[in-house]
């Protein structure tokens, strides 16, 4: 997955993918290959969607076949994806060198992915386009006994995708976000950080402030971090501590 980390990014909101490619034409996002729910979304609930659904063995089987079969050429008639998306991203770089092993792993991320991030309906980043709508946030927090969580990501920050793909999208850590936390995007390189947390950013991404409902900054976390580590972070924070 590491891989295919480098090209697509985790998990984006759907309004905002609908935003960013009906009504932006891909300028808003700026995305350079489909976010990993399109991928999974393409792949297990779309028109085109792979494998037999009632028998996971076989789905996950008939999946790992299927991207046996186009990873390492990538044609176009076979795609998942509209031509009016495809348009949009950049040259598609074929995958090789895999083994049966690595296919069924994919296989087996795509499924995971799809339980955790649909059926379990997991908590979901808002992406912050004006600071000044920080205020709603933070009423939004107070109201319910929640802390805001900012980022300060980037569309380019190989960090900020391996962050969503292995410890953002984690059941635990998602359990404790979806609890006590309301989290919100900002991508720098489009938007500006609200003037409280400008002041001490360090051009950092990701970088993670925590707020309370009043917009004091509780804690400021720099960089990439391990799962056990962030976990770490939000007990810490948690709104029942203070």
């Amino acid at each position: 997955m590491n891989r295919c980390g480098t090209c697509h990014t985790g998990y984006v909101d759907p309004e905002l993918l609908k935003k960013n490619f009906f009504q932006k034409k891909n300028r808003l996002l700026h995305l350079k290959a489909p976010t990993v729910n399109m991928l999974v979304y393409a792949m297990l609930q779309g028109p085109k969607k792979v494998g037999d659904i009632p028998d996971r063995e076989m789905r996950r089987e008939e999946i790992a076949a299927y991207l046996e079969e186009v990873l390492p050429r990538l044609d176009m008639d076979e795609t998942l994806f509209t031509r009016g998306l495809l348009q949009y991203f950049g040259k598609k770089c074929s995958i090789k060198g895999l083994d049966e092993r690595d296919y069924l792993d994919l296989s087996d991320f795509f499924m995971e992915y799809m339980k955790h991030r649909f059926v379990a309906k997991a908590h979901s980043k808002r992406h912050l386009e004006n600071p000044g709508k920080l205020g709603l946030l933070l009423s939004e927090a107070k109201r319910s006994g929640k802390y805001l969580i900012v980022e300060a990501s980037s569309p380019y920050c190989h960090y900020c995708k391996r962050m969503d793909r292995e410890v953002l999208s984690d059941p635990e850590v998602q359990k404790l976000l979806r609890k006590h936390f309301i989290m919100a995007e900002v991508n720098v390189q489009s938007t500006a950080l609200p003037e409280q947390l400008v002041k001490v950013y360090r051009h950092i991404t990701p970088s993670f402030f925590i707020l309370d409902g009043n917009g004091t900054l509780l804690g400021h976390y720099p960089g990439s971090w391990t799962r056990k580590d962030f976990l770490s972070i939000l007990r810490e924070h948690l709104p029942s501590r203070r």
